[in-house]
């Protein structure tokens, strides 16, 4: 009878998870496609409450890993492709809208990745989500009209420091090409960042060691794709330090980096249609992707 109960309950609890309400977000994306939930991804983030969004745009309970593609039109194509990652603390993710949309107007497939948050200790599945997002785009790169070889991605705050992680964790050849980081939460040590983001990327009582592991400068080496990195001097949600230190690291070992800094505009300011520096920073985004070729051959 013990023995029948608990199966019971195991059922039930299985059926609960595999019924879990996920949502998708309204946007002008041309196809979405789901990677996986934690029924079926190698890693589960254990999140039991249904997924929820509020203003339109803040996702919060990620449990589902969904692929948001805004597919550049063939007229406008360029042949590369960016892989987003919305930012939000590692707490919700604030999806983007206008800033995928100019990349496709501006031949750029853009990739808003809808990622399973860590939920206080699993940062083993978002970077899962995030390594997923890469592979998939790559191996069905003749679908989406990109070229395998030209797939970068692009994080703000907290979804700066998933970029940079990437960027690092992934085996050399199968990297992204180039990051795009704006106002990144790069830095986490005991002395900087928030304690609130590190403990919910591992866990509660998040040591001083495990903080360190979460430092994208450390991870930078020889093999790290070139970055461009933005932000604004008054940013006091994310210093300029968290930048300064990933670009330091960059040029320690000869790896491309380009770094803007804008007198004003705090922190949040890349979804902002009225921000003074907005055509500057759209436009040093396009630049420096349009260079990349010459920056590849460079390192050669």
């Amino acid at each position: 009878m013990k023995k029948f109960l608990i199966l019971s309950l195991m059922l039930v609890g299985a059926l609960t998870a595999s019924a879990q309400k996920t949502v998708t977000v309204e946007c002008s994306a041309d196809e979405v496609v789901r990677l996986w939930d934690n029924t079926t991804a190698k890693h589960s983030n254990e999140m039991e409450k249904d997924e929820l969004i509020k203003s339109g745009f803040k996702v919060y309970n990620t449990s589902s890993t969904d692929l948001y593609i805004f597919t550049a039109p063939k007229e406008k194509a360029t042949g590369y492709a960016m892989v987003i990652f919305p930012g939000g603390g590692y707490r919700y993710l604030s999806f983007p809208k206008t800033f995928p949309e100019w990349c496709r107007d501006n031949g750029i497939t853009a990739v808003v990745v809808k990622y399973r948050l860590p939920n206080i200790g699993h940062s083993e599945a978002t970077l899962e989500d995030a390594i997923g997002a890469i592979e998939y785009m790559r191996a069905n790169a003749e679908k989406y009209n990109i070229d395998p070889d030209k797939i970068g991605v692009y994080g703000n705050s907290a979804g700066g420091h998933l970029a940079g992680w990437v960027s690092n964790a992934m085996e050399d050849g199968k990297k992204p090409c180039y990051s795009i980081l704006v106002y990144g939460a790069m830095a986490r040590n005991v002395y900087y960042n928030s304690y609130s983001s590190n403990s919910q990327l591992k866990g509660k009582y998040v040591t001083s060691k495990q903080i360190e592991e979460l430092h994208t400068p450390s991870m930078v080496g020889p093999t790290t794709p070139p970055a461009l990195l933005l932000l604004s001097h008054d940013d006091t949600t994310v210093p300029s330090f968290s930048s300064t230190a990933y670009y330091r690291a960059l040029k320690q070992y000869g790896i491309p980096a380009s770094m803007h800094i804008y007198p004003s505009g705090g922190h949040g300011w890349s979804g902002r249609l009225k921000w003074e520096y907005r055509q500057q920073w759209l436009g040093a985004v396009k630049d420096w992707i349009m260079r990349l070729e010459e920056i590849k051959a460079s390192r050669k």
